[in-house]
Formats: C-alpha cells, sequence, structure tokens
C-alpha cells in the first residue's frame, strides 16, 4: 500500500465532523469529539466503503485502514 497524503478540512464549530480527503482521490470524516477518522471512500483502492465499516475507518474491500490500533 502506497501513502497517501491526507487533508483535514475544517467545519464550523456546530458540526460534529471536519471533512477529510486524500491526494489522488479517497474522502471521509474525522469525528470532533474523539478524532477518529471515517473513510467513505477509500483512498487505496477508490471504491466506496461498506456502510457498515465506515465508522471502523478501514476499507472493507481492501483492508486499507487509517486508525492506529490500540494495544494493551
Amino acid at each position: 500500500m502506497s501513502v497517501k497524503k491526507m487533508s483535514i478540512h475544517k467545519t464550523p464549530k456546530d458540526y460534529d465532523s471536519d471533512d477529510v480527503t486524500w491526494e489522488g482521490g479517497g474522502n471521509g470524516y474525522r469525528s470532533k469529539k474523539d478524532d477518529k477518522i471515517c473513510i467513505l471512500r477509500c483512498p487505496e483502492c477508490g471504491k466506496e466503503n461498506y456502510a457498515m465499516a465506515v465508522n471502523s475507518g478501514q476499507c472493507c474491500w481492501c483492508g486499507f485502514t487509517v486508525n492506529k490500533k490500540e494495544t494493551k
């Protein structure tokens, strides 16, 4: 997987999330509550993410993930 540059576009304070785009395609949003990034369209494979996988921050088609997994 190639590393794509991610850009965060700030939204007004009363919005719940900021918009996220990746260089070369792909989009999503970042929750203002916990900074979790959700993928709507994958920047790696270009496919629209399955609705139930959007919140996971992982593409259901190719496995691209944007949020680091916490290990304890």
